[in-house]
């Protein structure tokens, strides 16, 4: 009888392990496809007549699933996260892309966890989750381009393109929040 009445409490925990884990593996794939996305694809158009490198489809996720990461693993894991993404950013990418990656990286994602933290008690994951996704945006917008490109022309289909990540992974911080 003791015997069943832990099988649930061990079920919850290998299920609790494999969601950090598969956080975590997001959060990396995300940096790693988006320094891969801006080095070998280049501008594309992100709607209304602007154009942004390629990586804002891989970067507005990695602001959401950074406070994913915070949120399930803790403030530490996330920072050893953040910095295997930055030190990712110069296997992936170019030296251009990856300077500029690497600072702009973690940069945003520092400043997106300060705030994240700041908020979520307050307001909610929810609200911590535009918040933090917002000034992760904003600060990566205005870095990335003016360092790999020398030129902030780029910065409004930056904010656009990672904007929609920041949405849809808002949307999806809603649907699944009774469970995290």
């Amino acid at each position: 009888m003791i015997a069943h009445a832990r099988r649930p409490a061990l079920a919850c925990a290998s299920a609790t392990r494999f969601a950090r884990v598969s956080v975590i593996a997001l959060y990396v794939a995300c940096v790693a496809g988006a320094n891969w996305l801006a080095e070998h694809v280049g501008a594309i158009g992100v709607g209304f007549g602007l154009h942004a490198a390629a990586a804002v489809y891989a970067a507005g996720p990695v602001v959401v699933v950074r406070d994913w990461v915070q949120h399930l693993t803790g403030l530490w894991v996330l920072l050893l996260a953040v910095a295997a993404g930055t030190l990712l950013s110069y296997v992936v990418g170019g030296p251009a892309i990856a300077t500029a990656s690497g600072v702009s990286f973690a940069a945003s994602e520092l400043l997106g966890a300060a705030v994240y933290t700041a908020v979520v008690r307050r307001r909610g994951v929810v609200v911590a989750v535009v918040s933090s996704g917002t000034v992760g945006v904003v600060v990566d917008s205005l870095l990335f381009p003016a360092i790999a490109f020398a030129s902030l022309a780029l910065m409004p289909g930056h904010l656009l393109g990672k904007a929609y990540g920041v949405l849809a992974g808002t949307i999806l911080t809603a649907a699944v929040r009774p469970r995290i």
